[in-house]
């Protein structure tokens, strides 16, 4: 069954046999906002998940939530029961450079009582349908290395190391590689 969302965009509805309940995908809404803002800041606290190294709030990513239009950048929810348990962003890629339009970077975050449910999957499946939908050619994750969980899933879903930033990443005094993992979109 498929369910209308913002730009004619279809998302599949998902059900996710690992969890109690189906897991519903849907486009971001403003009150998602304080949900999004907690699941990221989980990955903040972990350290080694993210390279922001503080934790964010709801004002500071006000803007960054208003330039993801679902017609060019969504955000696409993950809910349990009605409560966000997960997130995952196509963004920009080098923004303002003409040349890279066609390539998004995606971002997904998972709270941590839903990592390991299917959660992860499910949101992949829907911004990689959706990606292709909204005409990209390429998609781009970057990943700390030593980020084993989410380089596992996005390799599941075709993504291939396509390049090693090595050791520029600080936390904690330990230095970490950056990685770009990309896949190329069929379109025509």
């Amino acid at each position: 069954m498929l369910q209308a969302v913002p730009a004619r965009i279809a998302l599949p509805f998902i059900y996710n046999q690992a969890a109690t309940m189906p897991i519903a995908i849907r486009p971001a809404e403003q009150t998602d906002l304080a949900a999004i803002v907690r699941i990221y800041n989980e990955a903040v606290l972990k350290k080694g998940l993210t390279a922001d190294l503080e934790l964010v709030t709801e004002e500071s990513r006000r803007d960054w939530f208003a330039e993801h239009t679902p017609e060019h950048y969504p955000i696409l929810v993950a809910t349990d029961e009605d409560k966000v348990v997960g997130w995952i962003s196509l963004s920009p890629y080098r923004k303002g450079r003409k040349a890279l339009d066609t390539t998004a970077e995606v971002s997904l975050y998972i709270t941590d009582g839903q990592i390991g449910r299917g959660v992860g999957s499910d949101m992949m499946q829907s911004i990689i349908a959706l990606a292709g939908a909204l005409g990209y050619h390429n998609m781009i994750a970057i990943l700390i290395g030593t980020n084993e969980r989410s380089i596992g899933l996005f390799r599941k879903y075709g993504f291939e190391l396509w390049g090693t930033m090595p050791g520029i990443i600080e936390i904690d005094g330990g230095r970490y590689n950056h990685c770009f993992y990309g896949r190329k979109l069929n379109y025509g």
